[in-house]
């Protein structure tokens, strides 16, 4: 049995379904461009150059990286408490390496965001991509866990509804859907 949780009212997974709708489209937009963007800037550094295969290490880190976006993405628009969690570590994961990269770089006496200078459009694309994610993903994670405040191991119904419903709130017994 899945348990579903509510955020803060205000957040836009509680709002409204075209705010949640907004909220999650948003996210799916930005990483799935950042996934996408992965293909032409393989092509371009290294297959074109030096016709050199994918490295099946790479391969599998972002095949299990997809996988673990995605089952957060799904498990969040179903309103699971574990989607939440797994779509927050993911966010967690993915603005660290883009703020690591960034601090090396910084560290090593090149410019923040350096990387659009280049005069190569697919390069100019990716990374701006990538720093949109560094960004957008900032964004999304101070959203969610502004927003969240269910315990870790509570159990929050999603809407009461119906004088059955009021009268459990009442007794403090929330009500669990299937």
């Amino acid at each position: 049995m899945t348990r579903r949780f509510h955020h803060r009212r205000g957040f836009p997974l509680n709002r409204s379904r075209s705010w949640r709708a907004l909220f999650l489209g948003l996210v799916l937009a930005v990483v799935g461009a950042n996934y996408l963007a992965q293909i032409p800037y393989y092509l371009r550094v290294y297959y074109f150059p030096r016709h050199a295969p994918p490295s099946p290490t790479g391969v599998a880190l972002l095949g299990l990286t997809l996988v673990w976006f995605l089952a957060g993405f799904v498990g969040l628009a179903r309103g699971q408490r574990v989607g939440f969690w797994l779509l927050l570590t993911y966010l967690v994961a993915v603005v660290a390496f883009y703020l690591g990269n960034l601090i090396n770089q910084v560290a090593h006496g090149y410019a923040p965001f350096f990387h659009l200078q280049t005069h190569d459009p697919v390069l100019f694309m990716v990374f701006g991509i990538g720093y949109l994610n560094l960004v957008a993903g900032s964004s999304f994670l101070v959203g969610m866990v502004w927003y969240h405040r269910a315990p870790l191991n509570a159990t929050v119904p999603v809407r009461a509804s119906g004088a059955g419903a009021n009268a459990r709130a009442a007794a403090g017994r929330p009500e669990h859907r299937p």
